[in-house]
């Protein structure tokens, strides 16, 4: 289980979770692709655009990769983009957050992350305890 946590600039907290890397970069895609025109990953060709411009510069075939949040609105490129990476980007884009990649992790990362014991993260370290223990990862605080 991947644990995420996103900080906005008001300091208003959201826990999240997904089940894997596919599960992550769908919900990035659902939640941050739906809110604004930018585009999270796309993969695809000149031809498939029917953009003479791009065809001319890349070649009608060739696969050009365009990640707004990592390349700038609108640019493409030949270098590979992954998924992963263009929605670590989305995420990254307005809030502040950490991402936790199994559940000891995010329950060690508790007690570590100095945020956490901030004002501007004490929602944020409730709300991530709340989910963990939600999950039967940790017991609850009585």
């Amino acid at each position: 289980m991947i644990h995420i946590v996103e900080i906005d600039p008001q300091y208003h907290a959201r826990a999240w979770f997904a089940f894997d890397e596919a599960d992550f970069i769908r919900k990035v895609q659902v939640d941050h692709g739906a809110q604004t025109e930018m585009i999270i990953h796309k993969r695809t060709t000149a031809r498939q655009l029917a953009d003479e411009k791009l065809g001319a510069r890349f070649g009608m075939d060739t696969l050009i990769y365009r990640a707004d949040y990592l390349l700038g609105h609108g640019i493409y490129q030949t270098d590979v983009v992954s998924e992963l990476r263009a929605s670590l980007a989305a995420v990254a884009s307005t809030n502040e957050f950490r991402i936790y990649p199994d559940d000891e992790t995010a329950a060690d990362e508790l007690d570590r992350d100095p945020l956490y014991k901030t004002r501007e993260g004490f929602e944020a370290g409730r709300k991530l305890r709340e989910q963990l223990v939600e999950m039967e990862v940790l017991a609850e605080d009585f």
